[in-house]
């Protein structure tokens, strides 16, 4: 190889590490966003006409605040829950979109779906303490981690889509060999 195509295989691993780092990016970011927002929308849909009942019932304006408050502690603990593997998944994506050129959306769900099983799986064989900021599932049972699994799985699925049309313009990239 000459000088210049060292230059430009140089610049195109640059590349294709930028692409990498952008994705997995989009990934962390976007991906405990959107299972917060879905999450959020969820309790919001089935748990106001039940706080709607308790305010006409008990007349209780402090109840208001209460939940309120509480809506937003979900919120923030499932964006804490839904960080490492939206992570996990974003650098499973990233690594076969832009090094092995799959970059379908059955990937990235297939990714989520790894990612959703690894959590699953440390929390069977992890047990943090109680002032541990990791946040895993407490998962006693194979019965109890295939039903979680579905529960994540569907939130998983969610978020992948939203960040595999997040970062199309980073994975869609045709490489020169």
């Amino acid at each position: 190889m000459t000088g210049a195509q060292d230059a430009i295989a140089g610049r195109e691993g640059l590349k294709r590490a930028l692409r990498f780092l952008g994705i997995v990016a989009i990934f962390t970011i976007a991906g405990p966003l959107t299972v917060a927002a879905i999450v959020s929308l969820l309790v919001i849909a089935l748990g106001a006409p039940l706080l709607q009942l308790l305010l006409a019932i008990a007349d209780l304006d402090a109840l208001r605040t209460v939940a309120s408050f509480a809506a937003w502690l979900l919120a923030a603990v499932a964006i804490l829950a839904s960080f490492l593997p939206s992570v996990a998944a974003g650098t499973i994506f990233a690594w076969t979109a832009v090094y092995a050129d799959i970059n379908a959306i059955w990937m990235a769900w297939l990714a989520a779906g790894i990612a959703a099983a690894g959590f699953i799986v440390f929390g069977m064989f992890i047990h943090p303490s109680e002032s541990s900021a990791l946040i895993l599932p407490s998962v006693q049972s194979p019965a109890q981690a295939l039903s979680l699994f579905s529960l994540l799985g569907v939130l998983a699925f969610l978020a992948a889509s939203f960040c595999w049309w997040l970062a199309r313009p980073l994975h869609r990239v045709k490489h020169t060999p």
